[in-house]
């Protein structure tokens, strides 16, 4: 069945949903496109299961979905390559290969889906106009195929539907533009460039198919179609070069005569075939056969004295058509370039004010002559003798480093330790003020309170209460309220008492001698 890119979708969904009673294995190139039409598909619900079985799939999840295949009597599987071999499913009514098959010995193996051990069934090929040349390859194998018609009145477009779905579902909206560039992708990798054409296809319309409003950037075949422009006129250039030089020797030979008798030359098969044939105007073998040339040009037999501007011409023009390219230039060939100038990347050197450099002890060589040794590049090898005497020499600079890095540490410490110091007489001198506060403007506790004496309470409470009433007299000091002081000598009356009772002895009226025995007699129970 021959079909336009862009009706492939309608193409699908109107098959399906005249099947539904059958089972279907539909192959596709990519894998982002068997994702797709799965997902979208589902979205639309055909009124069959739907499967999916690519190679970016999980192993056990491809052994759900082929075993699943197998006992549906009626099903719908989109598959790319990987199902089109060494996998047997029973009963496969109809394999439809939507895209176009690599060649003729992969057609072969996807149509061998159906059709196993006794069993019928059938097979559809959906090409594009641009694919009809792998019907000859078909023909090469002796493969029966006939092409059929679709019927107008079966087909339905899901164009909107599809739209629609994709303006509510941003994520089917991304599948849908991988699905676009993968396709393409495909048909660009292909090697047979007699079937698969990529300036053929009309991606504007089939972005359109898939339900895209805006079709994707394609970015690869953007670079592939200005480097083939590029590529064009570079040839177009070096052809206008070549035949303004040959005008220019034309001009120059102007003093030769012209005559019919001669054979003449064409001048574009000339440049097809080299362009130092085309001076040789001795030489008028392959002239002969041909006389529908651009111009004719006859001359008697004479000598061209200026034959070193002639070579020079020659050649400028051979290198033109000679012309290549410049290799890109790659991290592998700078390293390259820098190994052989002895260039040593990434490091840093630190000048003093002087404008002498300022060696890093820790990282370079200090000695002269270890030095000399890392520069001497002649000899092969190492030389054991030379290489201790050198490690010798800057084991003296490592003393002399460590010593220096030791006495900067314990400067370090002693620095710390007398900043302790400070902050410890600061924080004493602190607390030295706070004690010698001068407080002679309080009032004294005694005249305020009274003298307390540690004889009876109710003196003391006496006088708390004298000196209560002086200081309402004379000053305006807060004292505690008169109701706690009450409750205090009252809780204290309490306290004395119980101790008073605990150091009594309990009189229970009976003798000493009485009380022993009755205590023994407890102490026996």
């Amino acid at each position: 069945m021959v079909c336009e890119l862009h009706d492939k979708m309608s193409l699908l969904w109107s098959f399906i949903k005249n099947h539904l009673h059958h089972k279907v294995l539909v192959f596709m190139s990519s894998c982002k496109q068997v994702k797709y039409f799965y997902e979208i598909l589902c979205k639309l619900r055909p009124g069959t299961s739907l499967l999916a079985l690519y190679g970016t799939m999980h192993q056990t999840k491809r052994m759900a979905v082929y075993e699943s295949f197998s006992r549906k009597q009626r099903s719908v599987l989109f598959a790319t390559d990987i199902a089109a071999r060494g996998l047997d499913f029973p009963a496969v009514n109809w394999v439809v290969q939507l895209d176009c098959p690599e060649n003729a010995n992969e057609y072969i193996h996807r149509a061998g889906r159906t059709a196993r051990f006794q069993k019928s069934g059938e097979s559809l090929l959906v090409l594009l106009p641009s694919e009809l040349a792998i019907l000859e390859q078909l023909k090469n194998k002796k493969i029966p195929i006939s092409e059929i018609k679709v019927n107008p009145n079966k087909l339905t477009s899901i164009q909107r539907t599809l739209e629609a779905t994709l303006a509510k579902d941003h994520i089917l909206k991304e599948s849908a533009q991988r699905a676009f560039v993968s396709y393409i992708k495909s048909v660009f990798l292909m090697k047979d460039k007699s079937v698969f054409d990529v300036s053929a296809l009309d991606t504007d319309s089939f972005a359109s198919s898939l339900g895209l409003a805006i079709p994707p950037r394609v970015r690869f075949l953007q670079k592939w179609k200005k480097a083939k422009e590029a590529k064009k006129k570079e040839k177009d250039t070096i052809a206008q070069t070549v035949v303004e030089n040959l005008n220019e020797k034309l001009n120059k030979s102007s003093d030769s005569e012209i005559s019919d008798d001669e054979p003449d030359i064409n001048l574009n098969h000339q440049y097809k075939s080299s362009v130092k044939d085309s001076y040789n105007f001795h030489n008028d073998e392959n002239s002969e056969d041909e006389n529908d040339d651009l111009f004719t040009v006859k001359r008697k037999d004479h000598t061209i004295p200026e034959t070193e501007d002639f070579e020079d011409e020659v050649e400028l023009s051979t290198d033109i058509l000679n012309k290549k390219k410049k290799k890109p230039l790659t991290k592998a060939a700078v390293a390259k370039k820098m190994i052989k100038k002895q260039i040593k990347p990434n490091q840093k050197t630190v000048f003093d004010e002087t404008g002498e450099a300022v060696l890093d002890k820790a990282k370079t060589k200090v000695s002269q002559m270890a030095r000399e040794y890392e520069n001497s590049s002649d000899k092969g090898g190492i030389d054991i003798e030379q290489a201790k005497q050198m490690l010798r020499e800057e084991d003296v600079y490592d003393k002399q480093l460590f010593r220096e890095k030791v006495k900067a540490k314990h400067r370090e410490e002693k620095r710390k330790a007398k900043e302790e110091a400070k902050r410890a007489e600061m924080e004493d001198a602190s607390s030295s003020d706070e004690a010698s506060v001068d407080l002679s403007w309080l009032p004294d506790p005694d005249k305020v309170y009274g003298k307390q004496e540690s004889g009876d309470s109710e003196d003391n409470f006496d006088s708390n209460s004298a000196s209560e009433s002086e200081v309402d007299d004379s000053s305006n000091i807060h004292r505690p309220p008169k109701r706690k002081l009450l409750t205090n000598k009252s809780n204290s009356k309490k306290r004395m008492k119980i101790d008073e009772d605990l150091d009594e002895p309990i009189d229970t009226g009976l003798s000493l001698m009485e009380d022993e025995e009755l205590v023994l007699k407890m102490l026996d129970k």
